[in-house]
């Protein structure tokens, strides 16, 4: 999964941060709030980023940056995990040799793409457009970007730490699968921002048939475009179905809690993930409202 590119956009958010931190918003008596400019924009940052950010992500911040996780030897990862023979057989029904498919593009690209196009908007809107207010939009960017960061730092920990050849034999890291993680926590994410979207869109107010058929194709194209990332990963011979299930889990929960920490209430199409621990083992739990 690293790419050298990758750690390009990976710091765009923090040029923007360390541009606009310099610059303190005028008070009233020097601009108005509602004029569009460099100063409006650098407060509406500032505030996001605070509203966003909290002083523990710093850590992960950083090591998502430097994307530096080869920290245990090959030889040494303390876990060792084997694929069952059902999974094997599954893997080789999957595979086609020599494939390569869309859905095993470089993970970041597409995430990275969303929060480009939501950054450049916002910038455009609070530069130059008086009376606008992109602060929840700079927020979602930044709650993505910071989904993001936290997914990739778990996925590679973990895969530094479980030995688990790839069914093509390429290396050890086939436990979990990043492009599944990524790509499911991308797709939460971005289903819990449209569904809200769509909850708050006047124009569905009257018409609560309409509004549930969007989310539902909102969640069906999302999900259904992570559910092809970890089909293809498998079809490229580069993962068990194990992986590419507790990668998509692991992405899925992630991108959850990092909106449910920016927007307090809930009632979107996927509100609630509980985990437990009983008798019978550990529990996950996904509640859906509709």
């Amino acid at each position: 999964m690293h790419n050298r590119i990758t750690i390009i956009p990976r710091t765009l958010l923090l040029t923007f941060l360390l541009v606009a931190a310099p610059v303190q918003p005028r008070t009233q008596a020097q601009f108005r709030e509602s004029q569009a400019g460099p100063e409006r924009f650098a407060g509406h940052m500032l505030e996001s980023a605070n509203e966003v950010f909290a002083w523990y992500d710093a850590p992960v911040f950083l090591a998502y940056i430097v994307n530096r996780f080869e920290f245990v030897p090959p030889t040494a990862k303390p876990v060792s995990l084997e694929a069952s023979e059902a999974e094997e057989a599954i893997a080789r029904s999957l595979a086609v040799s020599g494939s390569v498919s869309v859905g095993s593009l470089e993970p970041f690209t597409i995430p990275h793409l969303i929060i480009g196009a939501q950054l450049a908007h916002a910038v455009g809107s609070e530069l130059f457009v008086d009376g606008a207010d992109a602060r929840g939009e700079l927020r979602n960017a930044m709650g993505l970007y910071k989904t993001l960061m936290y997914t990739q730092v778990a996925t590679q920990t973990i895969k530094n730490l479980v030995h688990r050849v790839r069914p093509d034999g390429s290396d050890d890291k086939s436990f979990f699968s990043g492009h599944s993680s990524i790509s499911f926590a991308t797709a939460a994410y971005l289903q819990r921002e449209a569904d809200d979207a769509l909850a708050q869109w006047e124009a569905l107010e009257n018409r609560p048939v309409l509004r549930n058929v969007l989310r539902a194709g909102s969640a069906a194209v999302l999900y259904g475009w992570s559910g092809y990332v970890g089909y293809s990963r498998m079809r490229d011979n580069k993962h068990f179905l194990s992986d590419v299930a507790v990668g998509a889990l692991v992405g899925a929960v992630i991108g959850n809690l990092v909106y449910d920490g920016l927007h307090a209430e809930g009632g979107n199409l996927l509100p609630t993930v509980s985990v437990w621990s009983d008798e019978r083992g550990p529990q996950i739990a996904l509640q859906m409202q509709f």
